[in-house]
């Protein structure tokens, strides 16, 4: 359900029912703390923590809301990539969410680019998947040439 609010004349949008995961397998050669810094650049209040899984190590984050998408609303607008970033969305969006892939280490050096699931970075990429009830709207807002 979308909040409107009127704000200084700007119409803001709250999506209430957001939930951000952020994964990214952590490999021996890695070091936790730079990879939880790559998902931080991504969702700065992101809720991020290392778990294993069938033997392997991933850090995970977690958030709330529209809101926490709001930084990597401002990089995709900084970076003019908004267009290139809707298309990468949309390729990976189901009913009630959309995955999309980053560069781990473009993402540790503070900027954004997509990526494959596999075989496209030696890394490996982050995943980053966002629940609710209407993924369109949602890279809409991301991707749009509005401002915030």
């Amino acid at each position: 359900m979308f909040f409107y609010r009127n704000y200084s004349g700007i119409l803001l949008e709250m999506y209430e029912n957001v939930k951000i995961r952020i994964k990214a397998e952590l490999n021996p050669t890695e070091d936790a703390v730079k990879v939880e810094e790559a998902i931080r650049n991504v969702v700065p209040s992101a809720r991020v923590r290392v778990v294993e899984e069938a033997h392997f190590k991933y850090v995970v984050g977690e958030a709330e809301g529209l809101k926490a998408l709001e930084h990597m609303k401002v990089k995709l607008k900084a970076r003019r990539i908004r267009d290139a970033a809707k298309a990468a969305m949309l390729k990976w969006m189901e009913p009630n969410r959309v995955v999309i892939f980053l560069n781990k280490q473009v993402s540790f050096a503070g900027n954004i680019s997509f990526s494959e699931p596999y075989g496209e970075s030696p890394l490996g990429p982050i995943m980053v998947e966002i629940e609710t009830e209407d993924p369109k709207s949602v890279i809409d807002w991301l991707t749009s040439k509005e401002s915030t």
